[in-house]
This record gives C-alpha cells, sequence and structure tokens, in this order.
C-alpha cells in the first residue's frame, strides 16, 4: 500500500481521510546552520518520511492479509498522521542546532547548542519508538490470540488445546 508519494521534490501522504503535502522548499529553512546544502537534507527527509510511511503501509497489508481481515484504513491513518507530527517535531528540533563548523569559530555558546541536539536526538528517538509501537499495536489488533510462534495468551479461546498439543509434542520430541 502506498502511503506517500515524492514528485518534484513536494511529498505527498494520503491514508484515510488525512491528506498532506509538504514541499522541500517548506522545510528547508529548517536545515541552513546544519549544512552547506539545506536543499539535498530536505529532499533527503522527505524521502526517508516517504519511505518509512510507505514501509508502515505494507507491513500492516501484508499482516492483515495473514490474518484474512480487511485492511484498517483507520489504523494506517493514526499512525501517519502521528508519523508526520512527529517528523514535523524532529525538524523544529534540528532548526534550531547549529553545525559545529559554526559554533567552534564564531564563539557560540556550545553548552546551549549541545542541549539542543540532544532535543534534537531525542526527537530521532521519539520516531523511531513510534514506528516500533505502531508495528506492534498492528500486529495485536491483526492477531489478538497471538500466532504459534508466540506464546499461549490466556484470553485465546484454544488456550487449552494449543497448551495440550505443545505437551503432547514435546513428549514425542523426548522419546
Amino acid at each position: 500500500m502506498k502511503i506517500a508519494a515524492l514528485e518534484n521534490n513536494i511529498l505527498a501522504i494520503v491514508a484515510g481521510t488525512f491528506a498532506a503535502t509538504i514541499a522541500a522548499e517548506d522545510i528547508e529553512p529548517q536545515f541552513h546552520a546544519l549544512t552547506h546544502f539545506p536543499d539535498r537534507r530536505a529532499k533527503s527527509e522527505l524521502a526517508d518520511l516517504a519511505e518509512r510511511l510507505n514501509q508502515f503501509g505494507a507491513y500492516v497489508v501484508e499482516l492483515w492479509n495473514k490474518a484474512c481481515e480487511p485492511i484498517p484504513e483507520a489504523e494506517i491513518e493514526a499512525f501517519a498522521r502521528r508519523h508526520v507530527d512527529l517528523t514535523r517535531r524532529y525538524w523544529a528540533a534540528e532548526g534550531r542546532c547549529m553545525n559545529w563548523f559554526i559554533t567552534g569559530p564564531a564563539r557560540f555558546p556550545v553548552a546551549r547548542n549541545e542541549k539542543r541536539m540532544r532535543i534534537s536526538d531525542v526527537r530521532r528517538a521519539d520516531l523511531k519508538a513510534h514506528e516500533a509501537m505502531a508495528r506492534k499495536s498492528a500486529k495485536r489488533k491483526a492477531f489478538p490470540h497471538g500466532t504459534d510462534d508466540e506464546p499461549i495468551r490466556s484470553g485465546d479461546p484454544v488456550a487449552m488445546q494449543r497448551i495440550v498439543t505443545r505437551i503432547e509434542e514435546l513428549a514425542l520430541s523426548i522419546d
């Protein structure tokens, strides 16, 4: 499932009722103090966002095809909304940071820049954590009673049968 498409340096995102467009030139000013080529950085950030969104969409489609259920558009839409918001926060945090080539010779307050860079790193970690939690949540929703390679859950209606089957398999493997 394709959620995001990057064409002519404009990222178009459509997931359910959520739609957004982000142009590279709109986010480019946030990278002026970080690199000599903010246009390249803006394009790569948009490409990374599109890749993350499309990978999550493909993961959800694959999961729900295995579960033989209709694809949950609301799940994908919620992820896209939140992930775009977290990404914009990350870009804003990056926009407050300065490149070390600037802070050293210019007698810029280095401690202040280090603090801003730590905040930026935390925002980047939030992106990865959000993706991991969303994948875990989607898997729990696709398979509410777990899969065969996971531990047996007490809410599973056939939990007792699965326990008995595992015990029998272990007994046969011991013999």
